[in-house]
């Protein structure tokens, strides 16, 4: 069982602006809402820290919109701004409710996502201690945000977070949620970098009918990440890998979301798939990355799943959609991603 620092009623100190008491939506309700979305602001952007040189800007969110996307999810790493008594810095709060704040005046559905993959996983006795103390701070700081506020609680569990050591953590997270947010809608994803073959092993309460289910897709690896230094040797040193939408292409990205799909419909869970995309450092090929980024956005709307585009601007060979040196859409993969 988890030992958080503190109490939640502690945190009242941090708590956001009185909004009106949230209504209750259902999760299908919500998945059908959320649409097409896209990653923004991720912890390790200069934002956090207040710094200018930022690529992310509020004025963003307005665009984002204003292309037709439905909702922004906010990778935040929480766990480097929290002190010895486990509670976020006011600064954090004070930049997050920004982005919260002007997503729902935008009309935005907001996914507040821990993203604090890496970390947990070198010290499990550890996260185990820092992510309850981090839902309590977060929960009761939007417990009343409207229903378009989302949490997720922790992107991509894997290596030593197992789906054993995961599968016993997750109902002391939703509880320290359901005591502040009964009906908010909370995404969880599976082990193995919320992979589609972990979703039999995800152990979810039952009686919690208030919760998102979320898998990544990547696939295949050696086209979507070549080039990726942090992907190991063998695919850093990959270019010029094609996706070129062939029969048998297709038919195994079918296969994938059939997959998935069927899991949701046999334990009755929403979708989200909340990270998707491809990095251009060494793929020049922008037909090619556009063609797949479409082919997986309609897999997940012909089955009714909510997506979320890995990511709005990390610069021309990273994974962008946002030129934000030209102030423009990257066109081909916009298009892709919002059925144009």
């Amino acid at each position: 069982m988890f030992k958080p620092l503190f109490f939640a009623a502690m945190v009242l100190a941090f708590a956001a602006p009185a909004l009106a008491q949230p209504i209750e939506i259902t999760p299908d309700a919500q998945v059908r809402d959320m649409g097409p979305g896209i990653n923004v602001a991720a912890g390790w952007d200069p934002y956090w820290d207040g710094n200018p040189s930022s690529n992310f800007k509020l004025s963003y969110i307005d665009t984002i919109k204003a292309a037709g996307f439905r909702t922004i999810r906010v990778p935040i790493t929480t766990f480097r701004h929290m002190d010895a008594q486990g509670h976020l810095d006011p600064a954090t709060f004070k930049r997050l409710d920004a982005i919260v704040d002007a997503g729902v005046k935008a009309g935005l559905n907001v996914i507040i996502d821990e993203h604090d993959y890496d970390d947990c996983p070198k010290d499990v006795d550890a996260c185990a201690v820092i992510l309850p103390n981090v839902w309590y701070e977060l929960s009761e700081h939007y417990k009343n945000a409207p229903p378009a506020v989302m949490f997720e609680l922790l992107n991509e569990p894997h290596a030593a977070v197992d789906d054993k050591i995961w599968n016993g953590w997750l109902p002391d997270l939703i509880d320290i949620i359901r005591q502040t947010n009964p009906t908010r809608n909370i995404i969880v994803g599976p082990t193995h970098w919320n992979s589609k073959n972990d979703l039999p092993l995800l152990k979810l309460p039952e009686n919690d009918r208030h919760i998102i289910v979320t898998f990544h897709y990547y696939d295949p690896f050696h086209f979507t990440h070549q080039g990726a230094s942090w992907a190991g040797d063998e695919v850093k040193a990959l270019h010029d890998i094609e996706w070129k939408g062939s029969p048998a292409e297709l038919a195994q990205l079918n296969a994938d979301f059939d997959q998935v799909a069927a899991w949701a419909k046999a334990n009755n869970r929403p979708i989200l798939l909340g990270e998707y995309g491809t990095y251009g450092k060494a793929n020049p090929r922008m037909d090619q990355r556009a063609a797949w980024t479409k082919a997986v956005s309609r897999a997940a709307a012909d089955r009714g799943f909510a997506r979320a585009f890995w990511y709005f601007s990390e610069g021309p060979q990273g994974f962008t959609a946002y030129d934000t040196d030209k102030k423009q859409w990257v066109a081909p993969i916009k298009d892709a991603l919002l059925g144009q």
